[in-house]
């Protein structure tokens, strides 16, 4: 591969060479004499200078036309000569080309990092059709220095005759940032302003509803709807409820949530913010439908039982809100309530279960067993247990009925005294369910409490220790213990006069050998 490089840079200074001889060649000498003279002289070393000739050009010379002076270009002829062709062989060098045998130098000064930050420029902005300002040190068709063009170079000098329009230079232009209430009013920048409808509408369909948007009023008509129509702009606006409660002849209407509004935040807020009115959408108020209801409080068997003796009704609702039914007066209860599932408002019907009545500080009724739906009926029948109750006493030994009288304390802690017929019971009907205590009244006699729940109907026997059973006892006791005296002194008697028995004493062995 070298020696092919070397080979060619040979044969380039043999032609630099050839040529040089041409030119320095007398006028006189044809085509035939330039090219043996090229063939005869001799070729110099790499080493050598270059040879120039200082002879002069012939006078005749000076009116042809000059010899061409890049490397590759054939010299001139006559176009009269006639062609001659060499017939000598041309030299080539028979030395072997000289390789460096020198190694590369390598620098070993690390690079120079410029820590100069870099300068950005500061010039204002041309725009098209104005020349721009030189700064101080700056000449005429001069670009302003700046850290991303690099040195300062030369503009470009125009030519005599060119057109002088200034080249329109791109830019970008940043609008600035518009408040609220800038964007409401101003228009589409390529449009005209169009009106944009907003219609509320109410679930279900109420007249006479009042709403606030941005400060102007709007009421429902006959069909529950109302409508709001305003140009088209990119601010917020906000939407209020004034009448969130209406009262029809046997119904009331309680506000409960918005649809539509945007934000599902503020769903359940009586104030909306932040509604667009960049195209016709709607919002919907729904409602909570609520009913009067009074309830009706029955026993078992069917009859109604005294208002007054209910201290209290609690129901729960299906969402798990408590409510109170006192039967004084009506309660208004949730028949219907919106629900809002999957983007679609639908109204469903609450239930309510049951929790207690309470009469005499005792529940008269199991939680959650009685259900019922304002929707159905406003006066639901309520079922309480309600038992009876037979108090009697007997002789704790020849089991005769005793007792004057009997006391029973309630559930809520009160007592109450009855007396006992002549058959020596008392039965007290309409007991609510609930824990009692019962004890009577038989003379001297002793009477133990009795404490039982009642959830049916129940007889308390409670038994009486009289006198009699008192004595009889006592004497049962004593007979045993004289009977257990008599039979043990017995026993002590025979065993004092039994004989006693001698007996055989054996001696050791060695007393007897002895």
């Amino acid at each position: 591969m070298i020696a092919n490089r070397t080979w060619r840079v040979v044969g380039l200074v043999v032609i630099a060479m050839v040529a040089t001889s041409v030119q320095s060649a007398p006028a006189a000498a044809g085509p035939l004499s330039v090219r043996q003279a090229a063939f005869d002289t001799p070729v110099p070393s790499l080493s050598d200078p270059p040879i120039v000739s200082d002879a002069p050009i012939p006078a005749a010379d000076l009116t042809k036309p000059p010899h061409p002076t890049k490397p590759g270009d054939a010299p001139t002829q006559d176009p009269t000569a006639s062609p001659t062709i060499p017939t000598d062989p041309p030299t080539i060098p028979t030395d072997p080309p000289t390789i460096p045998t020198d190694p590369p130098t390598i620098p070993t000064d690390p690079p120079t990092i410029p820590t100069d930050p870099p300068t950005f420029p500061t010039d204002p902005p041309t725009f098209p059709g104005e020349e721009p300002t030189p700064t101080p040190g700056q000449s005429d068709g001069e670009i302003p220095r700046g850290g991303a063009l690099g040195p300062t170079r030369r503009a470009p000098q125009s030519r005599p005759g060119a057109r002088t329009t200034p080249r329109v230079q791109p830019r970008t232009t940043l609008r600035p940032r518009m408040s609220a209430s800038q964007a409401a009013g101003k228009a589409h920048p390529r449009r005209k302003p169009w009106p944009i409808t907003l219609t509320l509408k109410t679930v279900p369909a109420l007249p006479g509803v009042r709403f606030t948007f941005d400060g102007q009023s709007l009421v429902t008509g006959a069909n529950g709807t109302t409508s709001y129509t305003g140009q088209h702009d990119f601010a917020g606006h906000r939407l209020s409820i004034v009448s969130d409660s209406v009262i029809t002849a046997d119904k009331r209407h309680q506000f409960y949530r918005w649809a539509g509004q945007r934000d599902p935040n503020q769903a359940f807020s009586r104030t909306v913010s932040g509604l667009p009115l960049r195209s016709n959408y709607v919002v919907t108020a729904a409602f909570t439908v609520q009913k009067p209801v009074l309830p009706r409080v029955v026993r078992q068997d069917g009859t109604a039982l005294d208002p007054t003796e209910v201290q209290s009704i609690t129901a729960r609702s299906d969402t798990g809100a408590m409510v109170d039914l006192p039967l004084s007066q009506p309660t208004w209860l949730d028949e219907v309530r919106p629900t809002f599932h999957h983007s679609v408002l639908a109204a469903q019907p609450v239930s309510y279960s049951l929790q207690s009545v309470m009469v005499r500080g005792t529940n008269v009724v199991d939680a959650g067993r009685q259900r019922f739906q304002p929707a159905a009926t406003s006066s639901p029948t309520f079922t309480t247990q309600f038992h009876d109750l037979v108090i009697t006493g007997h002789d704790a030994i020849f089991k005769t009925k005793l007792g004057t009288s009997a006391t029973v304390t309630f559930p809520d802690g009160g007592k109450q005294t009855v007396p006992l017929n002549a058959e020596h019971t008392a039965k007290l009907t309409n007991l609510p369910r609930g824990k009692y205590k019962v004890t009577i009244e038989a003379g001297r006699g002793i009477v133990g409490a009795q404490q039982f729940s009642l959830s049916k109907d129940k007889t308390a026997d409670l038994i009486v220790i009289t006198a009699l059973d008192m004595a009889i006892l006592l004497g049962l006791l004593l007979s045993i213990a004289v009977g257990l005296l008599v039979i043990g002194r017995q026993h002590w008697r025979r065993l004092a006069t039994r004989p006693r028995r001698e007996h055989n004493l054996v001696l050791p062995r060695e007393k007897i050998l002895t």
